[in-house]
């Protein structure tokens, strides 16, 4: 660990954040996206950083690829230097130009957006020279980018915080899930669908590692209705999911309004009757936060 350290002094902090993504999303492509660099770039930086520190960071025979153990003490590293390094941005720029500090707005999903979105005119309106900073992260990771200060506030559903002591939250937005069918399934033209009828048919869900608590809360409140869903596909990304709903017949979940206009008539959202499925977004913060523009956001909430 002490070599960890001392070797990071030659590293360019901000090429840090190259590291601490592709460590979170397991992916080169990905990560060369996100930095806007390209993947050749990004591979010889990773292998630079090894060659430096005489040690493998990842495993690139696996998909996704995955970190050694001191891939995992480096990432650890990194992850504090370079959060350091942000926050000291931050207060220096805030010196210099005597304003309020960016207000970091992490979300997992479209509905999240949806929710939010009404609130950011007015808070515009009072506060307009205030950045707004998004960074779209995975659902499970809601709660723990707060407590670590990744950012202000998280727009996610509220399962992820009802259970996490130093995290308060507002609810934004309340709502029933739907059901996703796809063209040509047996439900597809029907106006609505009973809970029976729907868990006749196989499943699709997004993973445990992706959703977390919402996952087992989906299950639950299945068998609240007296059912076992069959769930025989979860997967990591929306994208993959709406695929097998297409190609494979399953069926999935989506929270009202959320648009699938992207899929044409491939795709139908129908209401699912008497269902103990529903959603809450909710503005999730760590309570004891100091910041000032977050606090002004809480007020117009």
């Amino acid at each position: 660990m002490r070599r960890i350290r001392k070797g990071l002094l030659k590293v360019h902090i901000e090429k840090l954040k190259y590291y601490i993504d592709l460590y979170e999303c397991r992916n080169f492509t990905e990560t060369a996206k996100r930095n806007f660099i390209s993947q050749a770039a990004l591979s010889q930086f990773i292998s630079s950083l090894e060659k430096q520190f005489g040690l493998q960071f990842f495993n690139r025979n696996v998909t996704p690829i995955d970190p050694t153990d001191a891939g995992t003490a480096f990432y650890q590293e990194s992850k504090s230097l370079y959060e350091h390094y942000e926050k000291t941005l931050l207060n220096m720029a805030r010196i210099k130009d005597n304003t309020m500090p960016p207000l970091k707005i992490a979300y997992s999903s479209t509905a999240d957006i949806q929710a939010l979105l009404p609130l950011i005119p007015r808070f515009k309106v009072k506060f307009p020279d205030v950045e707004l900073l998004l960074n779209k992260i995975r659902l499970k990771d809601a709660a723990d980018y707060l407590e670590r200060g990744l950012c202000d506030i998280v727009v996610s559903f509220s399962t992820e915080f009802v259970d996490d002591k130093k995290v308060k939250f507002k609810v934004l937005k309340q709502g029933n899930y739907m059901a996703m069918v796809g063209l040509g399934h047996p439900l597809f033209d029907r106006s609505s669908i009973t809970a029976k009828e729907l868990y006749q048919y196989p499943l699709v869900m997004l993973s445990r590692n992706v959703i977390g608590n919402l996952y087992d809360m989906m299950v639950s409140r299945a068998e609240e209705d007296g059912f076992e869903p069959l769930i025989e596909k979860s997967v990591e990304d929306i994208d993959t999911e709406m695929f097998l709903i297409i190609t494979e017949g399953y069926i999935g979940f989506a929270p009202e309004g959320q648009s699938v206009a992207d899929y044409g008539d491939s795709i139908r959202l129908i209401p699912i009757e008497n269902s103990s499925h529903k959603y809450s977004v909710a503005a999730g913060y760590n309570k004891e936060s100091k910041s000032p523009t977050l606090k002004a956001f809480l007020n117009m909430i």
